[in-house]
């Protein structure tokens, strides 16, 4: 079939498509060809996306002539870049499907829930860990004001969050065994024994996430770095700098809630590889993401990981029971309301309420399913 008169394409500044006049060989294309390509896409998008090239080339009116020497009119299209154009326009059409929100072999969000199904994001499995508790305490302690004649159960947790080839990030360490004896916890365990419970390969922990300098979430460290040779430790870095550097920390006020050998396990990890310094929110696998959340202590971190379930936020002691998402009320334990304010609405605002838990509610023990001794899957 001989060629049919075609025309040079030239692409704009503005965008739209010019004929620039009747072109040599290597500016021919023969329509049918263009044709042929676009029949073998989706039929849904063949028939807008030929009818749109038929509008720009064959418009039904003269040719314009090209404009010598103007530069600025766009880039002319060779037959390559007339292909990797075509393939562009049908790529935006077929994505239509997309722009609702709904991903290929994926499952729209809907009230902050992860994309399920998608091929490309990975799922966690996500426990519980009791390592010790429960230890009673005034309701007033945990909601700011709220109930001073009354009395509430915590246990003290921390998390796993497993993937599908059972590489393993801890999220907190729990008390370590000296720290844990000098308290005289209730029931207290060696975190490293609570995580062989789970049947974890120490080798194949990775990560472990510190949410907050107090004992009863980075005490562990005491054993952890021995414990898990290949893990990273992740703290936010204002975190780091207040607890471990900061002569404010010394002081008595926060003398109670800190454990100064997990602090000096840290600080010697300092310019080491092991220990990962993070800077605001960052995501440290793909569905796993950090979120800075401070209120609770100055660099407080929760950990965002999406599951079967969607996104489920391990918020540590952004609150200590759920009722404080609920209610929106938080405990004395604060270094900052409106931080703490803002925290919260930053974390209600990624996921729905039941996927968030906080860090002490005897409800992720009692509410959900016993895999282990002292362990619960939550998702």
């Amino acid at each position: 079939m001989p060629y049919t008169r075609a025309y040079r394409l030239s692409l704009p500044a503005t965008g739209s498509w010019r004929r620039s006049g009747p072109s040599g060989s290597s500016g021919l294309y023969r329509p049918t060809d263009w044709m042929s390509r676009i029949q073998r896409s989706k039929r849904c998008c063949r028939v807008t996306v030929a009818a749109w090239i038929k509008r720009q080339i064959w418009p039904g009116r003269s040719p314009r002539p090209a404009i010598e020497g103007r530069t600025d009119m766009g880039r002319r299209l060779d037959r390559r870049g007339f292909l990797v154009a075509g393939a562009a326009a049908l790529g935006a059409a077929a994505s239509m499907n997309v722009m609702g929100g709904v991903a290929a072999g994926g499952q729209a969000e809907k009230g902050g829930k992860s994309v399920k199904g998608a091929k490309d994001v990975e799922q966690y499995e996500v426990y519980a860990l009791k390592y010790a508790g429960p230890f009673t305490s005034k309701l007033a302690m945990v909601l700011w004001m709220e109930g001073w004649d009354q009395e509430i159960e915590r246990n003290y947790y921390f998390w796993a969050v497993r993937s599908k080839t059972g590489e393993t990030t801890l999220v907190d360490t729990g008390t370590g065994p000296t720290e844990g004896a000098r308290r005289k916890l209730r029931n207290y365990v060696n975190p490293v024994e609570a995580v062989a419970r789970l049947k974890i390969n120490p080798e194949q922990v990775s990560k472990v996430v510190i949410t907050h300098i107090h004992f009863d979430h980075v005490g562990g460290m005491e054993v952890f770095p021995k414990a898990f040779p290949k893990a990273k430790f992740y703290v936010q870095r204002k975190e780091f700098d207040f607890w471990v550097k900061n002569p404010v920390a010394k002081r008595k006020p926060f003398q109670g809630i800190t454990d100064s050998l997990a602090n000096k396990a840290l600080a010697d990890l300092e310019g080491s590889k092991r220990l990962v310094l993070v800077d605001g929110d960052r995501p440290i696998a793909p569905g796993l993401e950090l979120l800075l959340a401070p209120g609770h202590t100055v660099g407080l971190q929760a950990v965002m990981v999406n599951t079967a379930r969607g996104r489920v936020i391990l918020a540590s002691d952004c609150a200590h029971i759920h009722r404080s998402f609920k209610e929106d009320i938080p405990s004395c334990l604060i270094t900052d309301m409106v931080a703490w304010l803002k925290s919260y609405d930053k974390l209600r605002g990624k996921t729905s309420l039941d996927l968030i838990f906080p860090g002490h509610d005897v409800m992720m023990l009692n509410d959900f399913p016993k895999v282990a001794e002292e362990v619960t899957r939550l998702a």
